[in-house]
């Protein structure tokens, strides 16, 4: 079963209540921190990037 590491996923694992998912869900997220670090951070340099591409889009028209 694939749980989506975000939000929603954690989201729905707290309101299911089932204590067996919540535990599985915090070990593949403390995984996914180990292996890819705080994604927030990778997203604001993404933002960044996007930004910075819009804007030279702009310019050259």
């Amino acid at each position: 079963m694939v749980i989506v590491l975000y939000g929603v996923g954690i989201q729905e694992a707290i309101a299911s209540g089932d204590l067996r998912k919540m535990k599985a869900l915090r070990k593949e997220a403390k995984a996914h921190l180990r292996e890819y670090g705080n994604i927030s951070v990778a997203l604001e340099v993404l933002e960044a990037e996007i930004k910075k591409l819009e804007f030279a889009g702009k310019r050259k028209k």
